[in-house]
């Protein structure tokens, strides 16, 4: 039985000279040498730091997906799926979940074949340890500053006499807006700063 096909083509905007055709004509030759019945092309000629949504044809593509309209999708290369490692594992993880198979072709990934579903299993474990990774270094980061004696968080924007200052003016029956504008703060920190004394 033959496999029916996706194809995802995306050329980023930031550059005119591009476009998603070097892309379609690679994996229509592709899909030809596998004999691939190709159901549908998307493409999208937006930059991949764009979210999902802002990409339309990818959207309408995931969409599809979930109605199982194909058996695969097919696109040059990783990056073109997502814009992060997170991006494209939550993408490899939504497909599998739907039982749609996702092919790389530059970067030999194929989670149609039990390589490459051991693959994506490796991907997503390797994802998981760098964001375990950065969590612990961050704290790491985080607890030696404090040890050094750094305070963490935003500095006060006020100050002892600063906060004097508001309540006499509020005492003396000035507005939010006036007290602001005579201490050289905004509205909400005045506010901030009654709520404490209230």
């Amino acid at each position: 039985m033959t496999m029916k096909v996706a194809l995802y083509c995306r050329v980023s905007t930031s550059t005119k000279e591009q476009t998603t055709e070097n892309q379609r004509l690679e994996l229509e030759s592709y899909c030809d040498r596998m004999n691939y019945e190709i159901v549908k092309i998307y493409e999208d000629e937006v930059s991949g730091a764009k979210s999902r949504e802002k990409r339309p044809a990818y959207n309408q593509m995931c969409k599809d997906a979930f109605l199982k309209k194909f058996d695969a999708i097919i696109g040059w290369d990783v990056s073109r799926f997502g814009r992060s490692m997170k991006e494209f594992v939550s993408f490899l993880s939504d497909m599998d979940d739907k039982g749609i198979g996702v092919i790389a072709v530059k970067n030999g990934l194929d989670t149609v074949s039990s390589s490459g579903r051991m693959m994506m299993k490796l991907i997503g474990v390797l994802e998981e340890w760098n964001r375990e990774m950065l969590i612990e270094r961050t704290n790491a980061g985080l607890a030696r500053t404090v040890a050094n004696g750094t305070k963490l968080g935003r500095k006060r924007i006020t100050n002892d006499t600063m906060t004097a200052q508001i309540i006499e003016l509020r005492n003396s029956r000035k507005s939010i807006r006036a007290i602001a504008s005579e201490v050289g703060v905004s509205t909400a920190t005045v506010q901030r700063e009654l709520k404490k004394v209230a």
